[in-house]
């Protein structure tokens, strides 16, 4: 399936289009957010092209207990000197399909803008209910194999009984194969409910055993006791992000899923208000010191998650990034 429109002439305008409705069909939005959806994308996308030149879209369907479709607009541009005034009515450099970014905040359900001169701007619109589930915001995005329609890299969140449970899979290689690779761990993954993320990888691993193989990271979140335990096989990477900027790496087992390993040791950890966990593929490059950490304070996981794209995607394999954090209270 494909996750991202790379823009750089005015076809794929259209295609992010149609894929923004294929999205909003699928998420079962109503019909007007669904042409929101479709308007705002082709304002994105028509600003990538106006303004940066070039640039990415990342549309993606968020977990939570309602429909909520994301998508993110990335690019390495020139940057918007004042936000504040692009916002404003009546601000415009050129003509505009949808009016702006100023209307673009008007009908999204969300909308947040971060754009830093010479770097370049990263804007992100949800429609739907916000992407909280059981007391755990999430923002989550693939991104494929450049010219690939497939995607071998796969997530799944989910609510077990108020605990949430967030799983990164890494298909061997890329392409349709590999596609098919994390949908198999991903199917398998749902009929396995168990509280222990270890003992849960392994079972999926002896269920895939002779398959073409996965790396992946189960994480478990309790918000209500601020609880965190990980399990991985292969080199899913695992970040827990304090306020602070102090970085924990939890580990994973070397293998694959559907091979011969071991059960994996379990991370255990307490996550607190304002902590932000990131899980990632190694499509995307990992972090080499704090001053590499896109900026959480005062953003979406759903933010935090496009700038790691923008920033991080080594551009040449699928790739995979979910951040997680405990939700305000009136978020959830």
């Amino acid at each position: 399936m494909r996750h991202v429109v790379d823009i750089s002439d005015p076809s794929a305008v259209a295609e992010a289009r149609r894929l923004a409705r294929n999205l909003a069909q699928t998420a079962a939005l109503p019909d007007t957010r669904a042409e929101a959806l479709a308007i705002v994308v082709t304002e994105m996308a028509t600003n990538l092209l106006r303004h940066a030149r070039a640039g990415q879209l990342l549309l993606q369907i968020q977990p939570g207990k309602g429909p909520h479709v994301s998508v993110a607009a990335i690019d390495a541009g020139p940057g918007i000197p004042d936000v504040d005034l692009a916002l404003s009515d009546g601000f415009s450099t050129g003509s505009s399909a949808g009016g702006g970014l100023g209307a673009m905040r008007r009908l999204a359900d969300s909308f947040e803008i971060r754009s830093t001169p010479g770097q370049g701007t990263v804007t992100v619109c949800g429609f739907g209910a916000a992407p909280v589930l059981a007391g755990v915001e999430v923002g989550a995005y693939l991104m494929n194999y450049p010219g690939d329609r497939a995607c071998g890299d796969g997530l799944l969140v989910r609510d077990v009984s108020g605990r949430v449970d967030l799983f990164a899979v890494d298909g061997l290689g890329h392409g349709a194969r590999a596609e098919a690779a994390a949908a198999e761990a991903i199917e398998g993954l749902e009929a396995l409910r168990g509280e222990d993320p270890a003992r849960t990888l392994s079972e999926l691993s002896a269920r895939l055993a002779g398959s073409r193989g996965s790396v992946a990271a189960l994480a478990q979140i309790e918000a209500a006791d601020g609880r965190l335990r990980l399990a991985g096989i292969g080199n899913i990477a695992a970040l827990l992000v304090q306020p602070n900027g102090q970085v924990k790496r939890l580990i994973s087992r070397e293998g694959r899923l559907g091979g011969a390993v071991r059960t994996p040791p379990v991370e255990e950890a307490v996550i607190r208000p304002g902590d932000v966990l990131i899980l990632h593929s190694d499509g995307l490059s990992t972090l080499r010191s704090h001053a590499e950490l896109p900026s959480t304070a005062g953003h979406s996981c759903a933010m935090i998650a496009a700038q790691f794209m923008r920033d991080r995607s080594k551009g040449r394999d699928d790739c995979c990034v979910i951040v997680a954090r405990l939700a305000r209270e009136e978020a959830a």
